[in-house]
């Protein structure tokens, strides 16, 4: 702290940031001594807030692979009998398995495996890795019929075809015989306008023949700044950063898992909220 703010200026959310910091960095050390001496017994990682309400630490490699993460060797005194060293089973019979998993699994897993509707705010980790628009969004836009996207920042190409594979998952959401219409209010690129208007164009063309009646408008007030989805069924998804959410990869290599599925690229750090309007 004297290094970073050698005046003491650090404000309430910079505090938080090293103390978090800090708190991993030994956390992820007294892991891996866990797993290796059975003898150690298990820490809870966590800090008291301002609003004294205890914060619970987790390391990113902990939300991604919670099974992995938290297996440790088995017990000298198991036997040949038992379960197996190693299995959950055994782990869960010495005792061993760690609670916090369960009290709060991680983000994209609790969509994937229960997608209840409910308002929810999710914090994304830098490099995270598990996160797709099908498990993130799909059940949210699931059976709407009309859907407004509002992200001032669709001019890129990186950003375009983000707002592809979110029509990609909304045409997987389909019913038979349904449609839906998406109306998608951005900024037009001050540079680049005629390549933006043809690649929405393009998006728009491709919409055509799978139910989705796709349109666009450039807002002109200069005021817009904040980036949603609604849709007619009463949901507001609320996205911190838009679509924006992977880090950098090759797009034009077609041999890359992380160009073809988003399940396999780094994320961003972001978070999205989840309300009923």
């Amino acid at each position: 702290m004297k290094i970073l703010f050698p005046s003491g200026e650090a404000t309430d959310a910079e505090i938080e940031d090293v103390l978090r910091t800090a708190i991993e960095g030994r956390k992820r050390v007294k892991d891996q001594l866990l797993r290796i001496d059975t003898t150690y017994p298990a820490v809870h990682f966590a800090y008291t807030g301002g609003d004294g309400q205890e914060r619970l630490v987790r390391t990113l490699e902990e939300d991604e692979y919670p099974n992995q993460y938290h297996r440790r060797l088995p017990m000298e005194a198991s036997t040949v009998d038992g379960p197996i060293a190693g299995t959950d089973e055994a782990q869960a019979d010495a005792g061993l398995l760690s609670t916090v998993v369960a009290q709060a699994p991680s983000p994209v897993s609790s969509l994937v495996e229960a997608p209840a509707l409910k308002e929810q705010h999710l914090v994304f980790h830098e490099n995270q890795r598990g996160l797709t628009f099908d498990s993130l969004f799909g059940p949210y836009l699931a059976g709407a019929k009309r859907i407004i996207i509002t992200d001032p920042y669709l001019r890129m190409f990186h950003q375009l075809r983000n707002l592809m594979e979110l029509m990609e998952t909304i045409s997987k959401f389909l019913g038979a015989g349904e449609e839906v219409a998406v109306h998608v209010v951005t900024v037009e690129d001050e540079f680049n306008g005629d390549r933006q208007t043809e690649s929405l164009q393009k998006i728009a063309d491709a919409c055509t023949g799978v139910g989705i009646q796709f349109t666009w408008a450039y807002d002109t007030s200069g005021t817009k700044h904040d980036r949603d989805i609604t849709t007619d069924t009463g949901w507001k998804i609320v996205l911190g950063r838009g679509l924006d959410v992977f880090q950098r990869f090759e797009l034009n290599d077609a041999f890359s898992f992380a160009n073809r599925l988003q399940q396999q690229r780094q994320c961003k750090e972001f978070n999205v909220t989840f309300v009923r309007v």
